[in-house]
């Protein structure tokens, strides 16, 4: 039966006790009615939640109605493992909701046997075995009557007439919460928040593999996580155009999304790429090491002191006029995208406007977003040392609009063919070749203004690509002439001009090598650069 106000203050079940370091568990059965009606899932009642605990990995409701209901109702012998449950208060200021004693028998005390107390009012959320929970929920209905079964199903021998005593596992972080321990922490809720998502994360690491945005929303020690995570708590970039809580890592034709999670994690990487043992490969563990950490390649940036990372990503997704258009043409449409992880609701004219503009430019599409970030970023880190100022990106801006107005980013547009575009009449984005690297290349090197290496790169790019393309130096030339970025002007001084010196030099060394043998070959935990984020998908239908 679902608590309600006519219930007593707290509820009390015989369980058993153990601690597991800093976490102590209560195992216990629950009767089905009891799991199904007070066991909440995390997004039923996060709607006021911050980005940061709107986290629970996205439910596959079909998963569960079918083939785990199909399981439970068609007889036979059965069984679920334990669901694992945390607690979790409304407010910072429900600081006492849970509590425990021993059992005694004939005057001793019964190992691990003990009587668990929990205040009605703090939540139950469930963080292993959703989709059990979610079959359990839909069978109860359909024992009660709330959802009969279909005919078909009758027809299978389909049969919800017994219930079911469900094994729970309660999980609570030293005495967080704890009658009699109020004055603890003045941030129990936060805490608890913190404990649960690293939990969560190890729970499904060691289990099913984690699919990668859930990876991304939830590992605390990767600062290839940590830094697209904190743009969108910190609200630098709108989660309402960054898609988060999908399980897939691309856009489909009709996303409202301008980007992704994924892909800004992969800018996070390109941004740190020469950093790999100090930043990507390591594991920041603690509050202390992440904030350290986030200072450094966050707040700041290593090679890049007068910017930083989020002032980058920043720009790039919210200043730059391409960018700056698609949200004007979102709100100029009437799209209103809602709260993740609800989903988006588009009118047939709001999906057909969004299909034309994502399907017009490449800078609308993943790929094309990665193309640019890379060359601005290798582009940035290529100049003077003296010439890495806010007022560059200004410059930037200037000559990434000229491009734009010019229709230089169009998708029909004949430079493109064959090595981004496939020469056809949907104009697809072409994903498996090596055409990435080199549009990388072609723009760094408009924006720099160099003719070094453009007939080794037309050719390589025939070669390699397409010997279609139709590259050729009088037209990179004339790129060059109009779009490239001017530097502004700076006041020099000696020991500017030697840092700068002695930073070139050793990033070209870097650089080279990178070029050679891509730096190492050892085993990294990031986010795969994978193909399959950048493929192109139709309609998914409602």
């Amino acid at each position: 039966m679902e608590l309600d106000n006519q219930s007593p203050e707290t509820i009390e079940y015989k369980a058993i006790s153990g601690k597991f370091g800093e976490v102590r568990y209560f195992i216990t059965t629950l009767d089905q009615s009891d799991a199904v009606e007070n066991i909440r899932f995390a997004d039923e009642i996060q709607g006021s939640w911050s980005f940061s605990e709107r986290v629970q990995r996205k439910l596959d409701e079909n998963r569960a109605n079918t083939d785990i209901f199909s399981y439970l109702a068609q007889g036979g012998i059965r069984f679920f493992n334990s669901i694992v449950v945390v607690l979790l208060p409304n407010s910072n200021e429900q600081r006492e909701f849970w509590d425990f004693s021993t059992v005694s028998s004939q005057g001793k005390t019964v190992e691990k046997w003990v009587n668990l107390k929990l205040y009605k009012n703090v939540a139950r959320i469930v963080i292993d075995g959703q989709h059990r929970l979610l079959s359990l929920r839909r069978y109860w209905n359909a024992h009660t009557g709330k959802e009969p079964l279909s005919s078909q199903q009758i027809n299978d021998n389909f049969s919800c007439l017994e219930t079911f005593d469900i094994p729970v596992v309660y999980l609570v972080f030293g005495n967080f919460g704890r009658v009699g321990h109020a004055d603890l922490s003045e941030t129990v809720r936060d805490e608890i928040i913190k404990a649960t998502r690293n939990i969560f994360t190890v729970i499904n690491k060691t289990a099913k593999s984690i699919d990668k945005p859930t990876q991304l929303l939830l590992d605390d020690s990767k600062i290839s996580a940590l830094i697209p995570r904190k743009l969108l708590e910190e609200g630098v970039l709108e989660d309402r155009f960054v898609k988060w809580s999908d399980t897939k890592r691309s856009l489909t034709q009709l996303d409202p999304y301008l980007t992704t999670l994924d892909l800004l994690s992969q800018c996070t990487v390109e941004l740190l790429k020469d950093h790999q043992k100090q930043a990507l490969k390591k594991s920041f563990n603690s509050p202390s090491e992440r904030n350290m950490a986030l200072e450094t390649y966050y707040e700041s940036h290593p090679k890049l002191h007068e910017i930083g990372t989020k002032a980058l990503l920043k720009w790039f997704f919210t200043e730059l006029q391409p960018f700056k258009d698609w949200v004007s043409q979102i709100d100029y449409v009437g799209i209103n995208i809602p709260i993740q992880p609800e989903q988006p609701r588009l009118t047939t004219s709001q999906k057909a406007s969004i299909k034309k503009l994502r399907g017009s430019n490449i800078l609308y599409t993943l790929i094309g977003q990665k193309i640019l970030f890379f060359a601005i970023s290798r582009f940035l880190l290529k100049i003077r040392i003296e010439y890495r100022i806010p007022a560059i990106l200004d410059a930037i801006s200037l000559s990434i609009t000229k491009m734009y107005e010019d229709g230089f980013f169009n998708r029909n547009k004949a430079h493109w063919s064959n090595v981004l575009v496939q020469p056809n009449e949907k104009l697809a984005m072409i994903t498996k070749n090596s055409g990435v690297e080199k549009c990388i290349e072609l723009l760094k090197m408009i924006l720099l203004d160099s003719s070094d290496g453009v007939r080794e790169l037309i050719k390589r790019t025939k070669e390699n690509v397409s010997n279609e393309v139709n590259w050729n130096e009088v037209l990179i030339s004339n790129w060059r002439r109009e779009f490239h970025v001017i530097l502004p002007e700076v006041d020099f001084i000696d020991e500017q001009i030697k840092e700068s010196s002695e930073s070139d030099d050793s990033f070209a060394e870097v650089r080279d090598l990178l070029d050679s043998s891509e730096e190492d070959e050892e085993e990294s935990d990031e986010i795969e650069d994978d193909e399959d984020i950048f493929k192109e998908t139709e309609e998914v239908k409602d």
